[in-house]
Order: C-alpha cells, then sequence, then structure tokens
C-alpha cells in the first residue's frame, strides 16, 4: 500500500492544498487584524483629539478638575483603558497631587504592553505646546475577533481541502489510476505469456497512447514468440547435433592426448636412443684425437688433429643443448635449490669463455653490488649454464670493446617481502647489435639476426631459447635492449631464496690491505667494488706510477700492503717488467698476484700467484691463504726435505685387474689405447652375458660397464652380477656405468640397477684415470 500510486498522488494533492490554504487563511487573518487595529486606532485619534482641544482650554486656567473629570469620563469607554494628561516636560497632571478631588482615586492607571495600543495628541493652546494627551486603548476585543475568524477560517479551509481531495481523487482514479491498473494487469498477462490488449476507449491523449503501443507491443512479442518458438527447436536440434559432434571430437582428442603422450615417451626413448648412438661413435672420434695429440706430429697433423677435437666438442655442445631443450619441453627438468654463491658461479662462467675473449682483446669484468647477499639459495649448475651461455654469445659478437656483468638487488614489492628476493643481472657488450625489429624474435629456436650472422659467427641458435627456457621455469624473465652498431644488453631477473644461515664465512681478506693496479677502468672499478665486501681497505691505481706511490707511502708508514693484484700487460708491458716495477719497490714477490688475460702457462719462475681476469673471490682467497700461509708452509717443507732425505720414497701404484664390458670395437680400441701406459690390466667381454661369465670365473678390482649392449645389456649384468655377489657373499666388485645416455632417468636407473658411479660418453683418459683413483685408491706407500 505504501507503494500505491493512488496514495502517493492524494498525500501530494493534500499537501499542495494544505500550503495553499494556510497561505491564504494567514493572508485573511492577517488583513482582517490590520483592519479592525486601525478602526481602533482612528477612534482612539479621534477621542485624544477632543481631549486635547478641551485641555488647551483648561490648562491655562488651571481647571485640573474638569481635566480629571474628562479623562474619567473618557475611560468609561469600553475600548478605553486609560486617559492621561502631561504638561510640556512630560510630567502627568492627572498623578501629580494637583488633584484633590475625592474621587481622584476611581482615575485609571497608565499601563503599557501588548494589549494597549497607545494614541498620543499634542495640545496647542495660541500654537504653542503646552503638553499632550495620552490614551490606551484595549486590544482584547480585536484579538478576540480575530481568533473567532482564524477558527472560522481553519473549519472552512479543511471541509474545502477535504472535499477538493476527494474530488481530485476521484478525478485522478478515473482518467489516471485506473487505466494504469489495467495496463498493470495485463502487462502481468503477457509475463505469463498470454497476449492480451487493453481497452481505454476511444482517448487519444498519453494513457490512449500508452495503450495503443502497449497492444502493438503485445501483437509483436505474440509473433516474435511464435516464431522464437520455431527457432528453439531448430537450435535445440542443432545444439543436440552439435553435441553428438563435440562427444566425437573429446573422444577423438581423448585418444589423440594419449597418442601425443606416447609421442612424448616416444621422443624421450629416440632422444635417449640418439643420444647413445651418437656419443657412443663420438667417444671413439674423441678419444682417438686425444690420443693422436698426445702422440709425436707434425704442426699440420696437429693443427688437423685440433680441428677435429673442435668439431667433435662443438657436436658433442650441440647434442646437449638438444637435450636440454627436449627436457624443458616435456617438464622433466628438475632444479636444486642448494648453497649459491654469485661470484664464484660468474666468475667459473668468465673462465670457461675468457680465453676467447681475451684472444680478441676485450676487457672481461663483473660487478655485484654491495647490497647483494654473498650467499643465497637456488641452482648454480643451472644458472652457470645460461652465463656460459650469455657470455659466450656476447664474445662471440663482439669484436673490439668490453663484455660486463652487473649484478643487483631489485628492491620491488613482489619479492620484497618474506624470504624471498629478486636480483637482476645484465650482460653488456659493445659488440655488433641487433635490429630493433628482431629483437623479439631472437629467442625464437634456431633464429638469429641473419643468416649472415650464422655464416660468419656459426651457432645453431639454441643458446639463447634455452636460456630463456631454463630462466622462465626458475620462476624469472629475460629480455634484450640492443640497437645495431650499439652493443647488446642481455638482462635476465630471477627470484632466489635467502640462505636462512645469514653469512658466516671469514675471509682470509679480512682487515687486510690490499692494492689493485689496473689501466682497464671498469675492471679496476668492478673489482675493487667485489673486494670491499671482504677487505679490510682496497686502494685502487690507474697506472703504475700511481701505484708505486702508494706502495712507497705504505712502506713509509710501517704498514706495508698484505697483497698487490696488478694486470700482467699494463702498459702494454710484459709480466716480467710487470713484476720487477713492483718488488724494485723492496716489495715481496710471493704477495704480488698476476691477473693474465693469456692464461699462465707461460708464466715460468715466478713466486707469486696467477689467475686469469676476471678472478672470483673464491679462487683469490685460496691463493691468499697460500701466500698468508707461506711462512708456516715453507717451516713444514724444510721438516719434510729432512725426512724425506732420511727416509727412502716407496710410494707405489697398485695394479688393478680391469673389466671392461662393451660391444663396440673401436670404444673397445680407444679404451685399450688408455691403459697401455698404465700399470693395470685390462680385459674385454663383448656383452654382458659374456661379462658375468667371466666375473664368476676371475676376481676384478673394477668393472666399466657399458648400458647398451646386445644379448645382455648393462642393466641386467650389473643387476645379475649384485645378486650372484649376495647369494655367495663376496666382496662387491666397483662397477662403473659407460653410458651415453645424458638424461636424469637414465642416470637414477643406473644408480637403481646397482652401479657406484658412471661416466657419460665421450669418455677421455683423465676421467678413467681419475675415477680408478678415487673409487679404488690404488696408491701405496
Amino acid at each position: 500500500m505504501n507503494n500505491s500510486l493512488r496514495l502517493k498522488i492524494s498525500i501530494g494533492t493534500g499537501l499542495i492544498l494544505m500550503l495553499f490554504f494556510f497561505l491564504l487563511g494567514y493572508y485573511i487573518v492577517d488583513s482582517q487584524k490590520k483592519l479592525l487595529e486601525d478602526s481602533l486606532y482612528d477612534n482612539g485619534n479621534r477621542i485624544a483629539s477632543l481631549a486635547a482641544r478641551s485641555c488647551a482650554e483648561y490648562l491655562p486656567r488651571f481647571s485640573f478638575f474638569l481635566i480629571e473629570d474628562l479623562a474619567i469620563s473618557i475611560e468609561q469607554s469600553p475600548q478605553i483603558a486609560f486617559c492621561e494628561v502631561f504638561d510640556k516636560d512630560g510630567v502627568s497632571l492627572l498623578q501629580s497631587g494637583n488633584i484633590v478631588s475625592k474621587d481622584h482615586n476611581v482615575k485609571n492607571k497608565p499601563s503599557y504592553g501588548e494589549n494597549v495600543m497607545i494614541v498620543t495628541r499634542p495640545i496647542y493652546n495660541d500654537n504653542e505646546n503646552i503638553g499632550r494627551v495620552e490614551i490606551g486603548l484595549k486590544l482584547d476585543k480585536v484579538k478576540k475577533e480575530i481568533k473567532e475568524k482564524t477558527i472560522s477560517l481553519i473549519v472552512l479551509f479543511s471541509s474545502c481541502m477535504l472535499c477538493t481531495i476527494i474530488a481530485l481523487d476521484a478525478f485522478f482514479q478515473r482518467i489516471l489510476i485506473t487505466p494504469l491498473k489495467l495496463l498493470a494487469n495485463k502487462t502481468r498477462k503477457i509475463a505469463r505469456r498470454k497476449f492480451v490488449t487493453v481497452d481505454v476507449g476511444s482517448r487519444m491523449d498519453e494513457i490512449g497512447v500508452l495503450a495503443l503501443n502497449f497492444n502493438h507491443m503485445s501483437r509483436n512479442l505474440e509473433s516474435l514468440y511464435k516464431t522464437l518458438e520455431v527457432k528453439v527447436q531448430e537450435r535445440t536440434s542443432e545444439l543436440e547435433n552439435a553435441n553428438q559432434r563435440l562427444v566425437k571430437a573429446i573422444s577423438k582428442s581423448e585418444a589423440m592426448a594419449v597418442e601425443a603422450a606416447k609421442g612424448t615417451v616416444a621422443k624421450s626413448q629416440f632422444l635417449a636412443a640418439m643420444s647413445h648412438e651418437i656419443r657412443t661413435p663420438m667417444n671413439a672420434i674423441l678419444g682417438m684425437a686425444e690420443i693422436l695429440a698426445n702422440s709425436e706430429l707434425d704442426s699440420e697433423q696437429k693443427r688437423f688433429v685440433g680441428i677435429l677435437q673442435e668439431s667433435g666438442e662443438a657436436l658433442l655442445h650441440l647434442i646437449n643443448e638438444i637435450l636440454d631443450l627436449s627436457k624443458i619441453e616435456s617438464g622433466e627438468i628438475s632444479f636444486e635449490n642448494t648453497d649459491l654463491d654469485l661470484d664464484r658461479i660468474i666468475g667459473k662462467a668468465f673462465k670457461v669463455t675468457a680465453h676467447a675473449g681475451h684472444g680478441k682483446g676485450l676487457e672481461l669484468a663483473y660487478n655485484i653490488n654491495r647490497d647483494v647477499p654473498v650467499l643465497m639459495m637456488g641452482d648454480p649448475s643451472r644458472l652457470q649454464q645460461i652465463f656460459v651461455n650469455l657470455i659466450g654469445n656476447a664474445i662471440k659478437f663482439t669484436e673490439r670493446g668490453f663484455v660486463v656483468v652487473e649484478t643487483s638487488l631489485k628492491h620491488d614489492t613482489e619479492f620484497g617481502l618474506g624470504n624471498r628476493m629478486n636480483i637482476h643481472f645484465a650482460i653488456r657488450d659493445s659488440g655488433i647489435g641487433i635490429e630493433e625489429d628482431k629483437v623479439d624474435a631472437i629467442f625464437d629456436r634456431f633464429t638469429q639476426a641473419d643468416s649472415s650472422t650464422t655464416r660468419k659467427y656459426g651457432g645453431t641458435g639454441l643458446g639463447l631459447s634455452i636460456c630463456k627456457s631454463l630462466c622462465e621455469a626458475m620462476g624469472g624473465k629475460i629480455w634484450i635492449e640492443s640497437k645495431k652498431g650499439f652493443g647488446t644488453t642481455v638482462n635476465l631477473q630471477i627470484p632466489f631464496t635467502k640462505d636462512p644461515r645469514g653469512s658466516a664465512y671469514r675471509s682470509p681478506f679480512r682487515n687486510k690491505s690490499i692494492l689493485v693496479i689496473d689501466d682497464q677502468d671498469y675492471s679496476r672499478q668492478s673489482f675493487s667494488v667485489r673486494l670491499s665486501s671482504r677487505a679490510g681497505k682496497i686502494d685502487k691505481a690507474q697506472n703504475m706510477e700511481v701505484g708505486r706511490e702508494f706502495l712507497s707511502d705504505s712502506i713509509k708508514s710501517g704498514k706495508p700492503y698484505d697483497l698487490v693484484l696488478i694486470r700482467d700487460t699494463i702498459h702494454g708491458w710484459n709480466w716480467q717488467r710487470t713484476v720487477s716495477a713492483v718488488t724494485d719497490m723492496n716489495f715481496p714477490e710471493e704477495k704480488i698476484i698476476l691477473l693474465t688475460t693469456v692464461g699462465h702457462d707461460y708464466i715460468k719462475n715466478f713466486a707469486g700467484a696467477v689467475h686469469l681476469s676476471p678472478p672470483d673471490l673464491h679462487t683469490l682467497e685460496k691463493s691468499a691463504k697460500d701466500i698468508f700461509n707461506r711462512k708456516e708452509k715453507q717451516a713444514a717443507n724444510e721438516i719434510d726435505t729432512i725426512k724425506s732425505k732420511a727416509v727412502p720414497n716407496n710410494t707405489k701404484i697398485r695394479p688393478l685387474n680391469i673389466l671392461l664390458v662393451e660391444d663396440n670395437k673401436a670404444n673397445c680400441m680407444l679404451i685399450e689405447l688408455f691403459f697401455r701406459d698404465l700399470p693395470h690390466t685390462l680385459h674385454i667381454a663383448n656383452n654382458g652375458e659374456e661379462g658375468f661369465n667371466r666375473v664368476q670365473n676371475e676376481h676384478f678390482d673394477m668393472i666399466f660397464m657399458d648400458i647398451e649392449m646386445p644379448i645382455m645389456d648393462g642393466y641386467e649384468c650389473t643387476r645379475t652380477i649384485r645378486t650372484w655377489e649376495n647369494n655367495t657373499d663376496i666382496t662387491p666388485c666397483i662397477i662403473v656405468a659407460l653410458t651415453a645416455h645424458a638424461l636424469t632417468e637414465a642416470k637414477e636407473k643406473i644408480t637403481d640397477a646397482g652401479c657406484d658411479s658412471f661416466l657419460t660418453k665421450p669418455i677421455s683418459k683423465d676421467k678413467i684415470v681419475n675415477t680408478i683413483n678415487e673409487l679404488c685408491k690404488p696408491m701405496m706407500s
């Protein structure tokens, strides 16, 4: 009922009428009040004028009794409250004691207030003002009349307003409310799909137009509904058909998914097989090339063998990249979360690629901001793989200038909370750059900036794609900023976990003073920043002259430097001249560390340490420990020398009996050649079954077991040997698997079969010797 339109119209009409009648009544009452007050005032004014004329005759004669009688007679009127006569000074003549009549006390005293209207007239005698007459008129009668009229008007107006409201309600009910109710009822019927029309007569006003439009809408909706029913039936039939097709498509997609899964498994198996089939002959190729390189060859033959080794290594690198890409695609790649030292990882990456960069005369350096923690948690091997690839790419496409790596802590809200932090790496170079329209495509597989790049610099275009996949798999991102002819910057942003143990490491550089002499500005500055996080005092010299001044000042002050680090070819000098420039200042040679750009093989008879530039702090700290502890070592060496002279050295290598289970004749020949100058005896079995038979009849200290073999493969042979050893209580023999599989699951399968260790083909002589020494310990004293 509260939302009834009729009620709203009635209330609105009533409020409007109430306001109208209120204003009208107020106007009428106020007018009547003014009229009555004006009439009363005119009457009082006439009386006051008559009294003033009479007093004008009495006052000069001092006829106060006549004046009193006049005032009393005036007060007899019911409309008069009082009559008072004043002299020209305003002093009352009738209340001052001048009158001594007996009836004086019946005279009314003047009273003033809201119920009295005052009328004053002056008294003139010969045009001289000799006083005034003041009459008070009663307003009680006026107010009473006004009140009576107000009540009458309220009754009259209320009756009129009620009648008007009733009349207007009936009017609106007929011309507005009833037609609208009818339209509302018809609308509800249409909502229930009863398409009716409404009849409001011949009206052509707004209600009539609304009714016509309503009827038109109803007929149109009826037509549309009938058409819609037909279309719904058609669409329902189509949906049923589409649903049937969808069910078939789902069944087909499920079948395709099963086939895709089988394809993924087949792909992995194919890659594993290809890895084995390629690595097995590669093992023989690279192994034979290694043997040839160590034999007596002339310079041209050595060059041929070098090309053979480089080509084999390049092919092996390509195989590893394809396997990495495959593992990333299939989601089989796993990441470690272990201790990670960024300085050491980047330094190792530069060691792998530095020779190529220094060969071009490039400045190689890296900087780690002080706010980056020394230790954190992550996957060091995968991170180093990314850096080796990116730094190698930068060196490959840079002919002159620099290749630098900058590391900083990214302060943002995404990783700035908890134990997570975001590290930003920037690998910058001054190389050939990339055209802006080709930057986005540079991460595509088998893609380079243009075909001429591949012809000139080589490469497959897989490296950056692998870096991007590894970076994204670790939760980071990678992007490139480059301009043709102005170098390239590869940006990495990778999240790491903070090491909860903190950094309790105490560097041997602690409280030590170090002088860095380097004429390459960025290398000097960046290396000093890295070193300053661990050393006590760092001084930097941009040339030898400044360096010698620093040395001289430190010696004079009695606080010589603990270490001096110098670039070996500073000012284009050779290393001997560089070292002499420092030792001439009476600085010990053994406290000098040379930062070389070529390698240390050519540096002979040097008492200090030599490191490839840019050095990592871990390697430098090892050299620093040796230098700081050299006196103690020298004393210990002297004692050992005395002991060695007194006691002859009887250290020998214990010959071992070793079995090789391998079906490939080339690999058998290769490993036989490796053992040619070793004191161990090598036996060969051509398959797993033959190998097991020999193990049953002979004792072997170690078995090198190939995995892929006919008749009985390496897995089955190893399990058979382990079962036989358990049943016969024989001491287990050391078994090392020789596998061409580089996939993680293959390595896990090898360990599960019972192998103690494994070697991935291609295998070098050093790998075999190191494995024998590590597992069998053949050294005797």
